[in-house]
């Protein structure tokens, strides 16, 4: 039983939260009609010391349409937020000229007054802490430019803008990074599920049909003491599979994997009298899971020789590795096959060689080829890069 991932999966990907994102922007929108409220009071208070009324009239009109048109922004953007900062300067550099200058010099309110804050809130909903701080710089600077000679109250507005700008921008940050970590949680709980999913099936069908030869090849002896062997080893790697644990290991057992294991050593098991193994000098170090995947491999090369090649047919196995990489060479002077036999063969459900072969080389990084020349014989490669073998020769 083969269970594969859907060809159109795709892994999930993550995107600044519409949810986060509109909360912020509700909140923003907010302050901006607030803030309008706040500047015409301001301007109220301080009518006696205005010398333009005009200027101001049209100033609030548009900072009220920009505050109408910004909430209709899916998010904010850096466009719009160079426009808010246009729009929140042009009023600070219109305090000069609408109010009588001896007002002025003692430190009046801007025009805009704390709706000037509205693009520091912005920008830190759009790009963060690093948002925040420039938009603040940008009112910073132009407060300065206006007051001629900035006194501490100007300084005290800074600051303030500026933790404004900091801190909205972080509250932003964890919290997309917040949800972030939910989503990706949600992944795996979900990947978990399937798994639990497909194990119950594979338990309910395929499981109980091995433990069923197992119990009745041991009663029957003989032959049938080698079927329920393989019939245990096959059930053992499924329940392997399903939960990704190794139940030896998991009661601790002496024999449990070690963190690296030699391939080499490891393929000396697979020597008989039809297969010739050849070994390179010293170690060939992997880690456990690698080796054994690239073992499986090659065991499942030797088991098409034995079905494929015909009677009598010799397999040679040839281990290499070095800097570059790890290569392992199978051939076999048996029959050979047609250049279209993989492909048919993966058409009729046969995935020997797709998956149990080139399906687990592909998985650990490297690559599964198949030659087959004209005067008989079979040679499968099998390749893994040095940057995915995670080990080392020796």
């Amino acid at each position: 039983m083969t269970v594969e991932r859907g060809a159109g999966s795709m892994p999930r990907r993550y995107n600044p939260s519409p949810l986060i994102d509109s909360a912020g922007g509700r909140g923003l929108a907010l302050y901006r009609f607030l803030a309008i409220f706040y500047a015409a009071v301001l301007v109220g208070v301080h009518r006696e010391h205005v010398i333009h009324w005009w200027p101001i009239i049209v100033y609030g009109l548009v900072a009220l349409a920009w505050s109408v048109a910004a909430p209709l922004l899916p998010r904010p953007t850096a466009t719009a937020i160079g426009v808010e900062l246009l729009i929140a300067c042009v009023g600070i550099f219109l305090t000069s000229e609408v109010y009588a200058p001896e007002q002025v010099t003692a430190g009046i309110s801007t025009v805009p007054g704390v709706w000037s804050a509205g693009p520091v809130m912005a920008g830190a909903l759009l790009s963060g802490i690093r948002g925040g701080v420039i938009a603040a710089t940008v009112i910073a600077v132009a407060n300065v430019i206006q007051a001629e000679e900035p006194g501490q109250l100007t300084y005290h507005n800074i600051m303030l803008l500026y933790l404004l700008g900091i801190l909205v921008g972080l509250a932003v940050q964890l919290a997309r990074e917040s949800q972030k970590r939910l989503e990706e949680a949600l992944a795996v709980s979900e990947r978990l599920a399937e798994r639990e999913r497909i194990g119950r099936q594979v338990h309910d069908g395929v499981l109980q049909a091995l433990a069923l030869i197992h119990r009745r090849g041991r009663d029957l002896g003989g032959e049938g003491e080698a079927l329920a062997a393989l019939a245990a080893e096959q059930e053992r790697s499924l329940r392997t599979l399903i939960s990704r644990v190794d139940p030896v290991a998991r009661v601790g057992s002496a024999e449990a994997p070690a963190e690296v294991t030699d391939l080499a050593h490891a393929l000396t098991a697979l020597r008989s009298a039809r297969v010739e193994v050849v070994l390179p000098p010293g170690r060939v170090s992997l880690p456990t899971a690698t080796a054994r995947e690239v073992e499986a491999a090659v065991r499942a090369a030797l088991d098409n020789v034995e079905q494929h090649a015909g009677d009598g047919a010799r397999a040679w196995v040839l281990l290499d590795a070095d800097d570059t990489g790890l290569e392992v060479v199978i051939r076999d002077d048996g029959s050979g096959m047609a250049p279209e036999r993989l492909v048919e063969a993966a058409e009729e459900g046969r995935l020997g060689a797709s998956s149990s072969i080139r399906g687990r080389m592909l998985d650990l990084g490297g690559e599964a080829t198949w030659r087959s020349p004209a005067a008989g014989g079979t040679t499968v490669t099998l390749t893994l890069p040095a940057d995915h073998m995670a080990g080392s020769s020796s």
